[in-house]
């Protein structure tokens, strides 16, 4: 299908007041909002001290004002936004509680001079919400269009710029991960201001969950991870990275849980430990996706002693294990032989006989014999390393089993 796009309408746009009125925001108009026409085609974020050469008309500027003096001067505020009303911007945002408190009186009367829009946008609301929020709305009014050819059109024009603003997004996330990750706290914080929402404080805890998430979780999931204040969130390697305080895990863990993630949750702990809870959290994810029942799975410092460890706390594994040396166990009650050790010792030695028999003061003809003993009862090849692996695990198990006194006929020494 073709287009002439020469005979298009401009690429659709929202009122101000649509994006004012959005309640969850807590936009709050100060001074230049005499009745009239405000459309808005684009949000756009800086803190240049002259942002107009990479603006386009129709443009919202959000800015947090960093890039002013300090006190304001009047001359300043006004050079500003006059710079800001010739490039036909639509309205100027200011973040307050970052480098102002409130608003200056500079920058008000400076808007109130050429009638521009100016508003407050308050601490808790970051600045990409209110992005998301406009490309939203633009998006819809896309669709709204009342020809097709303009509704396909414009669509693609939203469309195009919100892909623009989830790649910019993803690449300030990624650079926001490595600086955390690299105890670069500050500047974290500095890359991270002007767009994201403030970074997780004190006490945090670490979630890794596997991506690609269902469309329904991801719909959930994405207000509380990367629209929330405290809690932080990148995609890195096919995961989600999710680092948050404490007050923001419930609701988080509460909708993990609904949807049956399969994903891993660290212990808490300060930002300089952020790498050890990251390890923790993958580390339980792991093992999460192999867990009996779906739902986050939380670190227990057990989960880094290794895979023998996990199975000897597996009352199905210690019950098979059992089972497996049960043959060799009730021919050394019997006989009051030694086939159990003289198996383990052997299988400690990779099946050399001559090492295995000088350890156990046996010669290694008699160790032979238990060997192919224990083989005959057990009923398996000892040549097959499936089977020795197997038979290692079991052994492993039973001595654990013995040590921690959960019973077992296998003593420490035997093996």
């Amino acid at each position: 299908m073709q287009y002439d796009f020469a005979n298009m309408a401009k690429p659709s746009t929202i009122e101000l007041d649509a994006l004012l009125r959005d309640y969850l925001l807590g936009l709050v108009l100060i001074a230049g909002g005499a009745a009239g026409h405000h459309p808005v085609q684009w949000v756009h974020v800086s803190d240049l001290a002259d942002p107009a050469p990479f603006l386009t008309p129709r443009t919202v500027i959000l800015t947090t004002g960093s890039q002013f003096s300090k006190p304001l001067e009047q001359d300043e505020a006004d050079a500003y936004v006059q710079r800001l009303h010739e490039a036909g911007s639509t309205a100027l945002g200011v973040g307050v509680g970052l480098q102002w408190d409130r608003i200056p009186p500079a920058i008000i009367e400076a808007c109130e001079r050429v009638q521009l829009p100016l508003f407050r946008v308050p601490y808790d609301t970051p600045f990409i919400a209110v992005v998301r929020t406009a490309a939203r709305l633009i998006e819809a009014q896309a669709h709204a269009d009342a020809t097709l050819g303009h509704e396909q059109f414009n669509t693609l024009s939203s469309l195009a710029r919100r892909r623009k603003l989830d790649k910019a997004e993803h690449a300030v996330r990624s650079a926001v991960l490595e600086l955390l990750l690299a105890g670069q706290r500050t500047l974290a914080e500095q890359v991270a201001t002007t767009i994201l929402p403030r970074l997780p404080r004190g006490h945090v805890s670490v979630i890794s969950i596997p991506t690609p998430l269902t469309p329904r979780l991801s719909a959930e999931l994405t207000p509380l991870t990367f629209e929330s204040a405290g809690v932080f969130a990148a995609h890195d390697e096919g995961r989600l990275i999710v680092v948050l305080e404490h007050t923001e895990a419930a609701a988080i863990r509460r909708v993990l849980t609904t949807h049956g993630c399969n994903c891993g949750i660290s212990e808490r702990g300060s930002d300089r430990e952020l790498p050890e809870l990251l390890e923790q959290a993958e580390r339980a994810s792991e093992l999460a996706i192999s867990a009996p029942v779906t739902g986050p799975t939380s670190y227990r410092p057990e989960m880094h002693a290794g895979v023998l460890r996990l199975l000897s706390q597996s009352p199905e594994a210690t019950r098979r294990a059992h089972g497996l040396l049960s043959p060799l166990r009730h021919h050394d009650e019997r006989h009051h032989d030694e086939l159990l050790r003289s198996l383990a010792t052997w299988l400690s030695h990779h099946g050399q006989t001559s090492a295995a028999a000088a350890e156990l003061g046996v010669h290694r003809h008699t160790l032979r014999t238990r060997v192919s003993t224990a083989e005959s009862l057990l009923q398996r090849h000892l040549d097959d390393p499936d089977t020795r692996a197997e038979l290692w695990a079991a052994l492993r198990i039973v001595q654990q089993g013995t040590q921690s006194g959960t019973g077992g006929a296998v003593s420490s020494s035997s093996v």
